[in-house]
């Protein structure tokens, strides 16, 4: 039931090292059980250009994450524990509104988890190379089962020059690798 949220630095410098700052100092405060909130003044987006930033929260029903799917537009993946459903909404920064939607079912990749099954969920970032038959998006997203440690790495078929064009997306996310944690590396098959 705990929340985990993250912040990347990324080639942005000092905007992003700000965020992360007052993000740590925010939550130190409510760890801390002070209540205070912060004094500091916050610099607006226009200030600090262009934040690369990554969340995830876990849930006792759903998992949520964030993730850039394009230079342009971010995705946010909602994972529901009881159904398996794992759905990616797009969001088109121009419309204001969220233009793509991709799901896929995490039981079929992960061997159909029983009703109760618990996830983990975190995005992370791919650079596909071009004219692959590969997903397009530059942000994978992993699940894992936590009951038989089982994981998947998915895929988002992702056009991006639908984006500025505001043209509506539908499709389903690509299953690219699966693993199982606790396994054991047979380093003469590696050979």
């Amino acid at each position: 039931m705990g929340i985990c949220w993250t912040i990347q630095r990324t080639k942005l410098g000092w905007g992003t090292v700000v965020v992360a700052g007052l993000a740590g100092a925010f939550l130190a405060g409510r760890m801390s059980g002070s209540g205070s909130s912060l004094s500091a003044p916050v610099a607006t987006s226009a200030a600090i250009g262009k934040i690369d930033a990554s969340a995830t929260a876990v849930g006792e029903n759903f998992s949520l994450a964030t993730g850039l799917v394009s230079d342009e537009a971010e995705g946010v993946f909602v994972l529901d524990h009881a159904s398996g459903l794992l759905q990616c909404s797009v969001l088109y920064p121009r419309a204001g509104q969220f233009g793509a939607t991709f799901q896929c079912n995490v039981k079929e990749s992960l061997g159909g988890a029983g009703k109760n099954a618990k996830y983990l969920m975190v995005t992370g970032t791919a650079q596909f190379p071009g004219g692959s038959n590969r997903p397009s998006a530059n942000c994978v997203v992993y699940v894992l089962d936590q009951s038989t440690g089982a994981y998947v790495c998915y895929g988002i078929p992702f056009t991006k020059a639908l984006v500025n064009q505001a043209a509506p997306q539908v499709g389903v996310m690509l299953p690219l690798a699966v693993g199982k944690a606790g396994q054991g590396v047979d380093r003469d098959a590696v050979r």
